[in-house]
């Protein structure tokens, strides 16, 4: 078993900079989470659902930071934790650092 030497610090930044495959996202599950109706859900973050693959997608490609990123008392928290993406999961991931323990040159 790998285990990460790892202690995140709340700075949001891997929200702000990470892309989400917005593929990957379970738009039921989270709507459910969110206690809101999957076409509110869709309407409320954005997302529309490609007619012809039928996966979910952002209207804004590219957009940071996460619409699921906010703010308590200026620390990092992810609306949706426990039903956050796979990418989000694994982060920062074996052979990465978090940005923020990164040394700026």
């Amino acid at each position: 078993m790998l285990v990460m030497d790892f202690n995140c610090q709340r700075c949001g930044r891997c929200c702000k900079e990470i892309g989400i495959p917005w593929a990957e996202l379970d738009p039921r599950l989270v709507a459910d989470y969110l206690i809101m109706d999957l076409h509110d859900f869709l309407d409320c973050y954005g997302f529309i659902v490609n007619e012809y693959s039928g996966e979910i997608e952002h209207g804004e490609p590219g957009v940071t930071p996460c619409p699921f990123l906010k703010w308590d008392m200026e620390k990092a928290v992810c609306k949706i934790y426990p039903v956050r993406p796979w990418i989000c999961k694994g982060y920062p991931g074996p052979g990465t650092r978090c940005r923020k323990e990164q040394k700026e040159f």
